[in-house]
């Protein structure tokens, strides 16, 4: 069990391994000398007890038990342990509580008429002799006449009845007023018009033609060039620049020939 040839013979194999392998280490489940050595005894200082600064006895500021009903510490009153309140024995109301009514089921509806059974069959085979037409009429002639209601308005024998009522007179003299100053305004704005010169002709007939056929014919010009132009595939440089030119001279001759042949007659500038 022991090595007396290693230089730590007094420490069994194992013991020695552990010491060897980490630092002086002894295993307490086996045997050792080191045991034999009495431990000293640990005294554990408690701390010295808690006691509060405040008094204890002194009544709680904002409280809302002013002493009448404590709940912690020992009962004031001297109450009979042998006197409990047991099982089925009728408490004291209290006084402050309302009495409640017993609850009540409210009274049932009637039930409907059962669905008849499949053995039970209608009645049939009754008629009437009755000339029920004969008879309305019979009720007709003998019923009698409603009385009119004294109290309702005749509507006929008002003084104002088949006469215009007055505020439609109203209406229309106001709508008079709104057209008179309507006139007026416009007969102003005229008069200022009509003051000052001219500053637009009317472009003749023979003219528009002419411009109109130099602008087409100008039109098929720029075309044909464009034409020419798209069947290039690659648009490069100087290319691209003449083809977006082309495009926007022909959508301004186009514009100037929609404005030449729309309706009406065509004003131009003096100057």
């Amino acid at each position: 069990f022991f090595n007396f040839s290693d230089k730590h013979s007094c420490l069994p194999r194992r013991s020695f391994i552990i010491m060897s392998s980490f630092s002086v280490h002894v295993d307490s489940e086996f045997e050792s000398i080191y045991n034999l050595v009495p431990k000293p005894e640990q005294k554990v200082v408690k701390p010295p007890m808690y006691k509060s600064r405040h008094n204890p006895l002194a009544p709680i500021p904002f409280s809302t038990n002013k002493g009448l009903g404590p709940n912690i510490g020992k009962l004031k009153n001297n109450a009979d342990p042998i006197k409990f309140l047991r099982k089925s024995t009728p408490s004291k109301r209290n006084p402050l509580k309302p009495i409640e009514n017993k609850f009540n089921y409210p009274a049932p509806k009637p039930l409907k008429a059962k669905v008849p059974s499949k053995d039970e069959r209608p009645v049939v085979g009754l008629f009437t002799e009755k000339n029920f037409v004969t008879a309305n009429a019979i009720e007709a002639i003998l019923a009698v006449p409603r009385v009119p209601d004294a109290s309702a308005p005749d509507y006929l024998k008002k003084e104002d009845f088949g006469k215009v009522p007055k505020y439609l007179g109203e209406v229309k003299q106001e709508i008079e007023q709104e057209n008179e100053m309507i006139d007026a305004f416009v007969r102003k704005q005229m008069e200022a018009y009509e003051d000052t010169p001219e500053l637009c002709d009317a472009m003749p007939e023979e003219e528009r033609i002419v411009l109109i056929e130099k602008l087409k014919t100008k039109w098929d010009a720029v075309n044909k060039k464009y034409q020419v132009l798209c069947m290039h595939t690659l648009y490069e440089g100087h290319q691209k620049a003449r083809k977006e030119a082309f495009e926007e001279e022909m959508n301004g001759i186009e514009a100037d020939l929609e404005k030449l042949t729309s309706k009406g007659p065509l004003m131009i500038s003096r100057g």
